[in-house]
């Protein structure tokens, strides 16, 4: 695990035998990004698009005359899905990652998330359930989402002190195991 395994020599990657590079915590992010920048290319100034819960907005919505409304789902395990916030939003993207989808258990009942660790090479063990990022385009909200679900609530409580562009909300397992939120650099509380 790790970018240092790989190198890049005369614009080719370079990697050893079963090493593979994976662009999934940014794949459905950038995809809304460059199908915005196709729409905003055409002269479309109020869009929404969505793929898989990845958002990029601008302008607001023309039917409904207001900025755009999107929602936090909340984490179940189950497979069913609900609404626990709904926030406006305009000119900004919004990603959340999680592990409440996709996920393993074993024999004993351990969960194991599909987002791994890059110091491990392992799936992340945190209480973090749910990550919602804004930031101004759609991969960069999504990088993000994924990093913070492996950092924990601590280290990315101090990394939101110097990156105060990133609104972030954060649904956790408390130690009692409730489900706790977090609302930080300004996230939308609506």
């Amino acid at each position: 695990v790790g970018l240092n395994k790989v190198t890049l020599t005369d614009g080719k990657i370079i990697k050893p035998k079963g090493t593979f590079i994976d662009f999934n915590a940014i794949a459905k992010g950038y995809g809304v990004d460059v199908i915005g920048l196709f729409l905003e290319s055409q002269g479309v100034e109020n869009y929404l698009v969505e793929i898989g819960g990845e958002i990029r907005s601008r302008g607001i919505n023309i039917e409904k005359q207001s900025e755009w409304k999107v929602g936090v789902e909340t984490p179940h395990f189950d497979g069913t899905q609900s609404i626990l916030k709904a926030i406006s939003i305009r000119d900004a993207s919004m990603a959340t990652s999680g592990t409440y989808r996709k996920f393993k258990i074993d024999e004993e009942g351990n969960r194991y998330s599909h987002i791994i660790d890059p110091k491990t090479g392992y799936p992340s063990k945190t209480n973090l359930l749910s990550i919602s990022v804004i930031a101004k385009d759609c991969m960069t909200a999504d990088a993000y989402a994924t990093a913070f679900k492996v950092m924990g609530i601590e280290k990315l409580k101090t990394f939101l002190k110097a990156h105060e562009y990133l609104k972030v909300f954060v649904i956790f397992q408390n130690e009692q195991g409730n489900m706790e939120t977090l609302f930080l650099n300004g996230f939308p509380e609506i």
